[in-house]
């Protein structure tokens, strides 16, 4: 009997109160994955962990097997799956969830920020120390916005500061080395043979032990274009969410 994780759809980073960062992702592959599984190998698994935020597709099967833990942002997945992997000995995690790149430091107007540079005395520093104080104030200024209100919906300069979101994949090997890993890659406008360098890169560096590589402009219409591969070689190219979602099963279970 084995308990798998699947994560799906995208994370949402605040800005403030309301305002938030996100993508466009619906978590669609991952319900696919879900439901699949669950008709070809329920008799298999103890636990299905599908962690997803609130608006994310969800599996359409019912089953007492299926446990729902809701997510907001990357910290949330990322302090999620800590626990589950404490928690409970995980056979497989299917990766899908398109994590988002950035998150919001701070908010703050321009007007603010301008003035803080202005009252910096840069007369006496080099050229390299002017760069370095700048991009300090930039980075930590004063007069940020409070994210925990609703920023005035009247700013017309408003900037918002990002900072990098943890790459979650990397550390899922982390929590458990022996767990199955099955990570996904999203490219758009390459090659089959750069997008096949690109994920097996990603494989090789997170110690997957298989990407699912996916091209954006080949997905629309019905279809969604993929190549499954392992450190080795390129296990099968799909064609539809549907066949994806058979092959990655199969990967677990067989």
């Amino acid at each position: 009997m084995k308990n798998i994780i699947i994560d799906a759809g995208p994370t949402n980073e605040r800005i403030d109160a309301v305002m938030k960062i996100t993508n466009m992702s619906t978590g669609a592959l991952g319900a696919i994955i879900a439901d699949t599984i669950l008709e070809n190998f329920d008799d298999e698994i103890e636990n299905l962990f599908y962690i997803s935020t609130k608006l994310s597709r969800k599996p359409k099967i019912k089953s007492d097997k299926v446990k729902f833990l809701q997510v907001e942002s990357t910290d949330d997945l990322l302090k999620t799956l800590e626990i589950l992997f404490s928690s409970y000995k995980i056979d497989a995690i299917v990766h899908s969830s398109a994590v988002g790149d950035y998150k919001g430091r701070y908010v703050i107007r321009a007007e603010d920020i301008i003035e803080e540079i202005i009252n910096s005395d840069f007369s006496k520093l080099s050229i390299s120390k002017q760069r370095e104080k700048l991009l300090n104030i930039f980075k930590n200024p004063t007069a940020v916005c409070n994210d925990d209100t609703k920023i005035s919906s009247y700013e017309e300069n408003l900037m918002v500061m990002l900072d990098l979101t943890p790459k979650v994949i990397s550390k899922i090997k982390q929590f458990e080395p022996n767990v199955k890993l099955i990570g996904f890659k999203l490219l758009e406008g390459v090659s089959e043979e750069e997008l096949y360098n690109v994920a097996h890169n990603l494989l090789v560096k997170n110690s997957a032990n298989y990407i699912v590589a996916n091209l954006l402009d080949r997905i629309g219409n019905g279809k969604h274009f993929a190549m499954i591969i392992d450190k080795n070689q390129i296990l099968k190219k799909c064609d539809t969410k549907q066949e994806i979602a058979e092959e990655i099963s199969n990967l677990i279970f067989n």
